[in-house]
């Protein structure tokens, strides 16, 4: 399982990152979710298959999930 990270208690220096870090989990959040339909491919389609897709698409879609609320979050704080 991906950990996550918090944007909570960014310093004024950490904000400018903040962008590049978004991206990079939308970035994370895409090779995850190719990862897991690329199973397709690579397996017969069987039960086993099926969970280790679910598990995969839930690891990408929790990481699409963590960009998307500290894209909210800047977005917030940027109109403040």
């Amino acid at each position: 399982m991906i950990s996550t990270t918090s944007s909570a208690g960014l310093s004024s220096e950490d904000e400018g990152d903040e962008p590049a870090r978004i991206n990079a989990l939308f970035y994370e959040a895409d090779r995850l979710e190719e990862i897991a339909y690329r199973l397709f491919d690579e397996s017969s389609r069987n039960a086993a298959m099926w969970e280790h897709f679910n598990q995969a698409k839930a690891v990408a879609d929790a990481k699409r999930t963590e960009a998307y609320q500290a894209f909210m979050q800047l977005r917030r704080r940027s109109r403040g």
